[in-house]
């Protein structure tokens, strides 16, 4: 008895300096990964109270002593927090609060938010680490997830405290040592083995400080090789999780920034962003433009204080509103070119071929200005009435089409003049003026004698009155000074597009960041971004823009999309669009023009006014092929938020270096669970077999008995505890039968072969098994084979 207690008191300890080791390797690790800049020392003050404080209540727990001193702390601390009237809901919040800000800038560093965060980790890490010493197998589990750990985080370039590194190989190295005593000494006394071990200590002492101390190469291993691997396997394992959801769930929705973690909640805007950069989309060019390329994905005409939404109003047109906004351009083209307009460098005809990749939805993707589309299958799909498009079904991965579309110059003279004079035009022009325009300009030669130009005209009319009433609408909860606001910026300006560009260059001159909190309940979202945050990302500056554009009585949309980056090659002639290339922009509807985009947002200035390489004709601009390497026409506020290289990486996203690629880790974990859930199915599925092949045919007949009755239970029979089998099977009588066996017949032979000397006959067992067969297929019919597999799955590891 004493020999025993002697030996758990061992354990207890050894758990206990373990849990020391891997608790101070953690915190050192975390302390690092979040810069909270506190001491080892005191790391280490905190670890040995702690796990100090859990090992005394774990050894005397069932003591009256602990009984009595435990509520007595703290009913003191309440005393002393009651004396010096500390707000504990309100210090939890402010630490809250400051983790959500904090990137490791010595700005925002606060000490005391700092160490509470790291006294949290330090006793997470210690309850964890004590509890998990007390399971069977953890230590080698834990090594290895530990080993693991340190390779992510060195594929991943993040700086590891070399007390981590020395302890992880200490405790990799003891745990080894361990389980080769087990394997080679084949003691049964744990106790023993673990004792053996820790003679061997001072050697793997040795190995860690020597591993953490010999000098090295300043550089990092580069693990090019493993980190293309990885990038493969994650990119591969993100892909098969999106077709696995599509495999359940094949409506979809509309895309929205919420696909790549633009918002806390499906329903309002902003929040702090949380972005992944699973490739959505592939997008191949002949023609790329020198500025990015603009995909819209979903649009919103009504805006209601906390988002964008459509409304449901219902409006007959006979053609797709990109038709209509494509011939008013046409037509206001031709009217300059009747007055006498250069138009050479105005516009060029471009087209996409869109791939989707890892991203399921219903929207299809288009840029502004398109006038074709070729789907390479017969896709069904609809125009919203705000003019996005919708498939009556999601689609993801190896749906591809063609878009045709023309790009504006819009720092093009001549363009900018045009929408300056836009204005309410009875669209009159000739047909013959229209075709030659369409020639001449848009190599566009589709317009026939037999074109309905009149239709055409009234269509244009009304649409032009539809758009002015829905598109200028507000809510009347709107605070009045955002209107004063915009009338102010707006003030002295004779025409819509300057109206547009000076609210524009005033949102452009405020700060961009990705360190946002929710708008409070009850704040209209783009009053408290204008007066009160005065700060955020696209979708603030983008609300802004149309709500206050709105004010001054110009219609706008909200749109929401991808931006195609043309850094960010897949081949040639093909690019990746990333999920954290999703945006959100304007567009204002000019009269006598029709859609024109605009970018309020500061980051994103650039990629929408890229300058145009100057032609002498379009016949030579569509020659190019090479890229155009311009500097971004920007506004003078724009250079601030600029990176220190000059390159805005996902236009202007911060990505702090301490964070892991948390969405591809928890993708892979996924995946690595579902594998893990296969094999372990196949284990149990062998084990079964193997049992089943080398019974006898009584207990085989007990086996498929047991499967036929938890069947029997998924069709809705339920045998109570009251009936015996023979009732129970009187009951079902022929409701259940195949091949001329029902389930009397098989409880009959069980009954025998279990209260009777009698054994079964081969034939009688093959007939048992036929029936529970044609049970199971019966079952898959009505069930699916989803269901009975995780059904059997589930069975096998409770059964067995």
């Amino acid at each position: 008895m004493h020999e025993i207690k002697t030996h758990t008191a061992v354990t207890k300890r050894l758990a206990v300096t373990d849990s020391f080791l891997l608790t101070l390797a953690l915190g050192s690790y975390f302390n690092n990964l979040f810069h909270l800049r506190i001491h080892f020392l005191v790391l280490v003050v905190f670890t040995v109270i702690f796990l100090g404080l859990i090992y005394f209540l774990d050894q005397y727990k069932k003591s009256l002593l602990t009984l009595i001193l435990l509520p007595g702390f703290l009913l003191c601390g309440v005393f002393i927090s009651i004396i010096l009237k500390a707000d504990y809901i309100k210090g939890i919040q402010s630490v809250y609060q400051w983790c959500l800000i904090y990137n490791g800038e010595e700005a925002l560093y606060v000490f005391y938010n700092a160490f509470a965060v790291t006294a949290g980790i330090l006793l997470l890490c210690s309850i964890i680490m004590y509890l998990l010493q007390g399971f069977k197998n953890v230590k080698v589990l834990t090594a290895l997830v530990l080993l693991l750990l340190l390779m992510i985080s060195a594929v991943n370039e993040v700086d590891i405290p070399k007390i981590t590194v020395g302890i992880v190989i200490f405790y990799s190295l003891m745990v080894l040592a361990q389980v080769c005593g087990r394997i080679f000494y084949k003691s049964g006394n744990t106790v023993n083995n673990s004792i053996a071990t820790v003679y061997l200590a001072p050697a793997c002492i040795i190995i860690a400080l020597l591993s953490v101390s010999l000098p090295s190469k300043p550089e990092p291993i580069q693990w090019k090789s493993v980190k293309l691997l990885l990038q493969k396997a994650e990119e591969r394992g993100s892909i098969l999780m999106t077709q696995f959801e599509y495999f359940f769930d094949r409506t979809g929705k509309e895309f929205t920034l919420n696909f790549s973690g633009y918002s806390e909640e499906d329903t309002e805007l902003g929040g702090e962003l949380d972005i992944n950069k699973e490739t959505a989309l592939k997008v191949s060019t002949q023609n790329k433009s020198t500025s990015r390329g603009y995909l819209i994905g979903s649009i919103g005409d009504t805006y209601t204080g906390r988002r964008w939404v459509r409304s449901g109003r219902k409006v007959e047109f006979e053609k797709a509103d990109y038709y209509y906004d494509f011939y008013e351009l046409l037509a206001a083209f031709t009217r300059v070119e009747e007055a006498g307009g250069d138009l050479s460098n105005v516009i060029k005809r471009r087209s996409y071929d869109i791939e989707y990749y890892d991203i399921r939805t219903r929207s299809l993707f288009y840029p502004l200005k398109t006038f074709s589309m070729n789907l390479s299958k017969k896709l069904k799909y609809g125009e919203t009435e705000q003019g996005a498009f919708l498939f009556d079904r999601a689609k993801g991965i190896g749906t591809n089409y063609e878009v045709q579309y023309y790009e504006l110059n819009l720092n093009n003279e001549v363009l900018k003049q045009l929408l300056r004079e836009g204005n309410s035009s009875d669209f009159l022009v000739s047909l013959e003026d229209l075709n030659k325009t369409a020639g001449e300009i848009f190599d566009y030669n589709a317009l026939g004698a037999d074109f309905d130009l009149q239709g055409l005209r009234k269509a244009l009319i009304r649409r032009q009155a539809e758009i002015k009433k829905v598109y200028t609408t507000l809510p009347d909860t709107l605070p009045a000074r955002v209107k004063s606001l915009a009338d102010k910026l707006t003030r002295g300006y004779d025409n819509n597009y300057d109206k547009l560009k000076a609210l524009e260059t005033y949102l452009n001159t405020l700060p961009y960041t990705t360190r946002v909190e929710k708008t409070p309940k009850g704040k209209d979202f783009v009053d408290y971004f204008l007066f009160e945050q005065q700060k955020g990302y696209c979708t603030y500056f983008a609300s802004a823009f149309g709500v206050m554009a709105r004010c001054v009585g110009i219609p706008t949309r909200y749109v929401e999309g991808f931006l195609v980056d043309y850094r960010n090659k897949d081949g040639i002639n093909t690019y990746n669009v990333l999920s954290n290339n999703a945006h959100s922009w304007v567009e204002a509807y000019i009269d006598g023009v029709g859609w024109i985009p605009f970018e309020p947002t500061p980051a994103f200035y650039g990629a929408r006014y890229t300058p145009w390489k100057e032609y002498g004709t379009v016949s030579d601009s569509e020659k190019v092929t090479a890229p155009v390497n311009l500097t971004p026409s920007v506004p003078p506020s724009y250079q601030e938020f600029n990176t220190v290289d000059g390159d805005l990486g996902s236009y202007g996203l911060e990505r702090g270096i301490h964070i892991l690629q948390g969405a591809g880790l928890i993708a892979g974990i996924l995946i690595l669970f579902i594998c893990i859930i296969f094999i372990y199915y196949g284990i149990l599925v062998r084990k079964y077999n193997k049992r089943f092949d080398h019974a006898a045919n009584d207990l085989k007949l007990f086996l498929v008995m047991a499967f036929i009755l938890h069947y029997l239970e998924k069709e809705g029979f339920l045998l109570s505890k009251e009936e015996t089998l023979l009732t129970y099977a009187g009951r079902i009588g022929d409701k259940i039968s195949f091949h001329q066996t029902s389930f009397l017949d098989v409880a009959t032979v069980f009954m025998k072969v279990r209260y009777g000397e009698y054994e079964v006959k081969s034939d009688e067992l093959n007939a048992v098994m036929d029936f529970s067969r044609q049970l199971q297929n019966n079952l898959e019919e009505k069930l699916g084979k989803r269901r009975m597999f995780f059904d059997r799955f589930l069975f096998l590891h409770f059964y067995q």
